[in-house]
């Protein structure tokens, strides 16, 4: 009886020692907010049914491309390492260009995109109001095209889907500030080449 009682009592010791709350140096829920600029569409051509059955010799060319960056919304939860973080992103960014066959214009060819994506986060330095990491992204960017031709060619307009699987490499990020904060980051994927926002981190 008495061996039993000591076991119960270590364990309730146990747990509750576990339960209580252990010194952390940051919040543990990160929001941030971000534009980035050098979208994937920029430096790779999306394969777009639309203009390949629209041109089946395929020997069409984008020029003059313009897009204004995109915007996202990310969540991101702390481990209680403090050293890794998990969440998920939320974004949308356009882009239009000129298209050109053989020489022809052709058209003016305007692109929407909205990606949701989980990702995964790394720190190795943690020193105050410094954070340094790199980080993962994988999701899916669904997105829309339409070509809208000059009227003295008498063609009809098109669109299609150029949706695909998104991913993000983040070489390099710096975070400056705790629980307010600017940073900066630099990868390639759905959020650019330069990804720079601000991030409030609660509780």
């Amino acid at each position: 009886m008495k061996k039993l009682i000591l076991l119960l009592s270590f364990i309730v010791v146990s747990f509750s020692v576990l339960a209580q709350d252990y010194e952390r140096s940051y919040d543990h829920h990160d929001i941030a907010i971000s534009y980035n600029y050098g979208h994937p569409d920029r430096l790779q051509n999306f394969d777009s049914d639309m203009l390949n059955e629209r041109y089946p010799e395929r020997r069409y060319v984008r020029d003059e491309y313009f897009s204004p960056g995109g915007i996202f919304i990310t969540y991101r939860h702390m481990l209680r390492s403090e050293t890794m973080f998990i969440g998920v992103t939320a974004g949308y960014s356009s882009s239009a260009c000129k298209i050109y066959n053989v020489g022809q214009y052709e058209g003016e060819l305007k692109r929407q995109f909205i990606t949701l994506a989980v990702e995964w986060e790394y720190r190795y330095v943690n020193q105050g109001i410094v954070q340094v990491y790199s980080g993962l992204g994988l999701g899916y960017t669904y997105g829309t095209e339409k070509l809208t031709p000059p009227p003295e060619l008498g063609t009809e307009p098109g669109s299609g889907d150029v949706s695909s699987i998104a991913y993000q490499v983040n070489a390099v990020g710096m975070r400056i500030g705790k629980k307010y904060a600017g940073f900066v980051e630099f990868g390639y994927g759905y959020k650019g080449i330069v990804n720079i926002g601000f991030s409030v981190q609660l509780f």
